[in-house]
């Protein structure tokens, strides 16, 4: 009997991240190699991510699922800058840094083909959201929420991109300094 097609996808994720970590398979991997890798048919690979873009996307997608799952058990109901500090702390980590050079490497692709990322895109928003939930109990307005929660998650994004390009830079005291202003009332 076979399984239903989003269990056997669950399945080639899971088997992904025991292979490949949460980064997924590296630039140079091709379908077939990845296939190889994992005992499988390259079709099957095909079949259930139709691409090795499709694949990477669904990959980092379901990274961002699990990490995000983490960073909202920071405590009950945290607010936007206790949440803010914890998803630079998670993301700043040396241990997900290869996770975090996947995500900037397939932003970069996506940027040029959207449509080869179309799950990885519309899923770019799931920190936003987490955000954007605090800002409103703390008492923003639904505006002011998403704005502050838009600007919050591009700031950090841009600071972990310069994390990663000059690690030599003041970037952590940046990020530190950022999320401070978080937390101070406004002018």
């Amino acid at each position: 009997m076979r399984s239903p097609v989003g269990e056997g996808r669950e399945r080639l994720l899971q088997a992904l991240f025991d292979e490949f970590g949460e980064g997924g398979p590296g630039p140079n991997l091709s379908m077939r190699q990845v296939a190889e890798r994992l005992g499988v048919h390259h079709t099957l690979l095909t079949y259930h991510f139709g691409s090795r873009p499709g694949l990477l996307g669904a990959v980092l997608s379901e990274a961002r699922r699990r990490d995000n799952r983490v960073i909202a058990a920071t405590g009950d109901a945290p607010g936007f800058a206790t949440l803010c500090e914890a998803i630079w702390n998670f993301y700043a980590n040396d241990a997900h840094e290869d996770r975090t050079r996947a995500f900037f490497r397939l932003v970069g692709l996506a940027v040029y083909e959207p449509g080869a990322f179309r799950e990885f895109v519309a899923d770019l928003d799931d920190l936003t959201r987490l955000l954007e939930a605090a800002a409103l109990r703390e008492g923003s307005t639904a505006t002011e929420a998403r704005q502050r929660s838009v600007i919050a998650v591009a700031a950090l994004r841009g600071l972990l991109l310069q994390r990663l390009l000059t690690p030599a830079a003041e970037v952590d005291a940046a990020a530190g300094h950022f999320i401070a202003s978080l937390a101070a009332p406004p002018a």
